[in-house]
């Protein structure tokens, strides 16, 4: 039953981010090529709750916290590029069974040739967890095709773009080698001393197209254009790649034999427009009774832009480790909805599910948070 829930809420995911691309965009944003990709993201939940039952009864008492951290850095370059992935699951409780979960990995990718998507990939994944004796440590060689290309520079491009068209400032879209001049000189960020000398130089790109009104862009416009450079909430991926290798586990976290693996992992992101975005990875090892012992991770990830103001952000993940041919299935289902209806302050709905094999029933936890930046 839980398989086919998740099924049904990728397919709903894919079928939003398909009408999403419906809306009009003048260049594909997996046509920019970026020369150096670094993006890191960092997602920290922390929650506690305490209650005491006034009448003694101690089956009703309360102190429970739980945390959770996920980090992740995504480098590319002609040459080489790296992964790191860390995530934290820890939940204690006075009164209920506690348990945590570590898993720390990274890889190190070495192109064939600058600029060629061939590459060769070393790997090292660490994992502990309260279910386990000790701790598990996996290495691993192999291969692989394909990169991951930051188009971040193009959807800020392109918001620009539409933000301009909306408010008259310019007559029509702006043409494909303005677009991709605009995402050069955001992506050379670095370079400018100031973000008015950035401002500056997209300024006479825009004016330098014909396209702008009498008078040129005003102070509203050039405005909006900085908070659209300066805001990095939502990066945006385009690409994929698909390793096959071959591992071999040093430690065994259940104090077993110590395997050669065959290991394939992927990863896929999707993008339409600027505003919406579908991100995919994935993993496979098993021995060579693979069918008895294997261990299988897919992540799914949605961001979409709703409004100026609104934004929805979904992250769907299974994990499945076999063992004895008995399987262990984990589900995790984060749902967030953000309303920043003015700089500074948030509004946040949060839902989390998740399954674990001795759960009883789902677990669900939602929260809602009203923040303000007062400095």
């Amino acid at each position: 039953m839980m398989v086919r829930n998740v099924k049904r809420y990728l397919f709903f995911v894919i079928l939003l981010l398909a009408l999403a691309g419906m809306t009009a965009v003048t260049i594909p944003l997996c046509e920019y090529i970026s020369h150096r990709t670094d993006i890191s993201d960092l997602r920290i939940n922390f929650a506690y709750r305490y209650h005491n039952d006034p009448y003694g009864l101690r089956g009703r008492d309360i102190d429970e916290g739980e945390l959770f951290i996920d980090f992740t850095r995504r480098f590319d370059s002609p040459d080489f590029g790296f992964n790191i992935a860390v995530t934290t699951d820890m939940r204690i409780s006075t009164v209920a069974l506690s348990s945590f979960s570590v898993i720390a990995e990274g890889d190190l990718k070495r192109y064939f040739a600058a600029g060629a998507p061939h590459f060769g990939v070393a790997g090292v994944r660490a994992k502990t967890s309260s279910a386990y004796e000790t701790i598990g440590l996996f290495v691993r060689l192999g291969i692989g095709y394909g990169r991951f290309t930051d188009v971040t520079p193009l959807a800020k491009a392109l918001k620009i773009n539409a933000h301009l068209l909306e408010q008259e400032a310019i007559s029509e879209h702006l043409a494909r080698i303005d677009l991709l001049s605009i995402a050069h000189e955001i992506d050379n960020i670095d370079t400018y001393e100031t973000l008015a000398d950035l401002l500056t130089v997209l300024r006479q790109i825009i004016e330098g197209s014909g396209l702008v009104r009498i008078g040129g862009l005003d102070a509203l416009n050039i405005y909006e254009m900085a908070r659209i450079i300066e805001d990095d909430r939502h990066p945006r991926f385009c690409g994929g790649n698909v390793s096959v290798g071959i591992g071999y586990e040093i430690l065994d976290p259940m104090k077993g034999r110590n395997d050669i693996l065959a290991t394939a992992v992927f990863n896929y992101a999707l993008i339409t427009t600027p505003q919406a975005q579908l991100l995919i990875s994935g993993s496979f090892s098993g021995a060579y009774d693979f069918l008895a012992t294997h261990q299988i991770r897919i992540t799914a990830a949605y961001d979409y832009i709703i409004s100026d103001i609104v934004s929805l952000s979904a992250l769907h993940s299974f994990s499945r480790e076999t063992r004895g041919g008995l399987p262990t299935d984990k589900h995790d289902l984060a749902i967030d909805l953000m309303l920043t209806p003015v700089e500074g302050a948030y509004v946040a709905l949060g839902m989390r599910f998740a399954h674990r094999p001795w759960f009883l029933e789902l677990r669900k936890d939602i929260t809602f948070r009203i923040g303000m930046d007062l400095l």
